[in-house]
């Protein structure tokens, strides 16, 4: 009977520690599947971008993620250089290359309107004499740089609603290069609105 009854105890025992095991598994498996699930990197908007409804320059603007906003990189792997991401909600594309790690890479010169009032006439002297339909317009804020990459040296702001005409000379990286009252140098395409030449 002893043998019988230490038998058996271990026996029970072995069941409730492996019942506990298990149990201990299934509360702890769905916290740690979520973690896994949810952990999409933050990552930050270096110029002003447009979420775009696809991986391309002609599909819908969904909504406009300004300079330093924090986006979520969704699941997946860039597209026509453009990188899937969530911005409030809304998942959609914006340039790959205007998107870092930190909010410290944010480059503040951005934000600097200082050149925009000196060339604020500058418009109406393109708007005279627009290169058929080669006029844009800034659909923000935006920076005319020497160089087509969004450290390139900044050349003059550009207030929204500026015109410009497209030199054809260069595209790279997301920008083309244009005429702003004179001066020419590199713009990011994504914020340059439709040919004037049709409305």
């Amino acid at each position: 009977m002893r043998t019988f009854a230490t038998i058996r105890v271990g026996s029970v025992l072995r069941t409730l520690i492996a019942f506990s095991l298990t149990l201990l598994v299934v509360v702890l498996a769905p916290g740690l599947s979520t973690a896994q699930t949810t952990t999409e990197p933050t990552v930050y908007a270096v110029t002003e971008l447009n979420l775009r409804k696809g991986p391309s320059i002609d599909d819908a603007v969904l909504a406009f993620v300004p300079l330093g906003a924090g986006v979520q990189r969704a699941p997946g792997q860039e597209t026509n250089e453009y990188a899937p991401v969530t911005y409030n909600g809304m998942t959609g594309w914006v340039v790959a290359l205007g998107l870092v790690a930190s909010l410290d890479l944010v480059d503040t010169v951005e934000t600097v309107p200082a050149p925009a009032p000196i060339l604020e006439p500058a418009p109406e002297t393109i708007s005279s004499s627009p290169d058929g339909g080669d006029a844009r317009v800034t659909l923000e804020p935006l920076m005319l740089r020497d160089g087509p990459a969004v450290d390139a040296e900044v050349l003059a702001g550009m207030p929204q609603g500026s015109l410009v005409t497209l030199t054809r000379e260069g595209a790279e990286n997301g920008y083309v290069t244009v005429d702003y009252g004179g001066l020419q140098g590199w713009a990011y395409a994504d914020l340059l609105g439709e040919d004037l030449a049709s409305t």
